[in-house]
């Protein structure tokens, strides 16, 4: 539903994924309504829809690790109301080598501390939780039971009901031109349906948030790239309640999708991806498929999942996913312009960021301060050369495999 076009909104919050639906959501919960959400197709047609949904807890960063127990404890509440397809079904992270265990060791202390419980498996435990799996060749695995995962358009449309109810406009088919300044502080947006007066704007624009930035010298390094899964035709053993699965040393996940498997990959050398490479109305919409990229994950996969081998590929999901160069998302004020919010760069981890993230800049625009501590997430710690684009397509190719880190398993 798209309501008439407004002359005048405190906030406006520019993009109507998973991170502007959800600040909506936030600001409304804070007493704030007077809010549009500006969308130039639908809502979540950009790159949430397609996002595979899982809901990890375990990090090294104790502020990411409240950040996402934060999100499963939203998303839980949302479901009693209204089913968001959320499930606490756990996460199985698998270990190929004695110093992938030794992590594993660290993560648990350092999420112990965070009030997040994990354990150590052997490869045997690991078959009474992924039956079918391949365990010979691993050196163990960590079991993380609070883990879960939830439906991305469920979501998306739960978080823009609560803030319509609350009075948020969502303004679809719209096209943002230009945020408009003066004296260094935002006082509209121009748009293809005319000019908006506003106070404060969010820039949630996913992988669009760089290019929207420059047309007010806003340097927001980040940038996209081809990012894959496949959907495999069900699978004996599979059953709907197994817990999602890592093997960093493969660098892929997965999870139960319709009785089969999604096998997904954080690439190590991705494919960079300009938006200006993408059409007008990309809308819904995926990249061509590509399984020169993505074949040697999905051998992996197999090499996992031996019964996947006799197996068919019922889909193979090729979607934009935007990334920083250091992996971590970015949410700041603009220092240069006063009412200019950026929330960005999400890291292929917008559902799971989603929740926690936007409180912080709900309350920073309600309240004047996030509420916890986001300088990791600052603007100031790129330099302008971090912006440029032949350096950000190079850097960023490496960015997605650094999810899998020994920073980020």
């Amino acid at each position: 539903m798209t309501e008439s076009f407004p002359s005048h909104a405190q906030i406006v919050v520019i993009g109507g994924g998973v991170i502007g639906t959800a600040i909506a959501f936030r600001l409304a919960e804070l007493g704030l309504s007077d809010v549009a959400v500006l969308e130039r197709g639908q809502l979540g047609c950009g790159t949430s829809w397609h996002a595979a949904g899982n809901i990890p807890l375990m990090e090294h960063l104790p502020e990411m690790v409240q950040l996402n127990r934060l999100a499963a404890d939203l998303y839980e509440s949302f479901e009693q109301q209204q089913s968001i397809g959320w499930k606490r079904c756990g996460r199985v992270m698998l270990a190929r080598t004695e110093s992938r265990m030794a992590e594993f060791r660290s993560l648990i202390d350092s999420a112990r501390r965070a009030g997040v419980e994990a354990c150590l498996m052997s490869p045997q435990e690991v078959r009474g939780r992924l039956p079918g799996f391949r365990t010979d060749d691993l050196a163990g695995a960590l079991w993380s039971p609070a883990d879960g995962r939830v439906n991305p358009t469920d979501l998306i449309g739960t978080y823009a009901r609560k803030a319509r109810d609350h009075g948020v406009s969502f303004i679809e088919g719209v096209k943002v031109n230009n945020v408009i300044v003066s004296e260094d502080r935002v006082t509209a947006v121009e748009t293809d349906l005319g000019v908006l007066n506003c106070e404060s704007v969010v820039n949630c624009a996913g992988l669009w948030a760089r290019e929207l930035g420059l047309r007010n010298r806003i340097d927001i390094p980040l940038y996209a790239v081809e990012h894959f899964y496949a959907l495999t035709e069900p699978v004996d053993g599979i059953t709907s309640d197994m817990p999602t699965f890592r093997d960093p040393d493969a660098l892929i996940y997965g999870r139960e999708e319709v009785g089969g498997l999604l096998i997904g990959c954080f690439d190590l050398n991705a494919k960079p991806l300009s938006p200006e490479a993408l059409p007008g109305d990309f809308s819904f919409s995926l990249l061509n498929e590509d399984w020169d990229q993505f074949g040697p994950y999905m051998e992996r996969g197999i090499h996992l999942v031996p019964a996947l081998a006799d197996k068919g590929i019922r889909t193979l999901v090729n979607g934009p996913e935007s990334f920083t160069p250091d992996g971590l998302p970015i949410l700041d004020q603009a220092p240069s312009v006063n009412g200019y919010f950026v929330l960005a760069g999400l890291n292929s981890s917008g559902i799971l960021r989603s929740a926690g993230l936007s409180l912080a800049v709900a309350e920073w625009i309600v309240n004047g301060d996030p509420g916890i501590d986001v300088s990791r997430f600052s603007l100031s710690r790129f330099r302008p050369e971090h912006n440029d684009e032949v350096w950000l397509r190079d850097q960023i190719r490496q960015a997605p495999s650094g999810h899998f880190s020994t920073q980020d398993v």
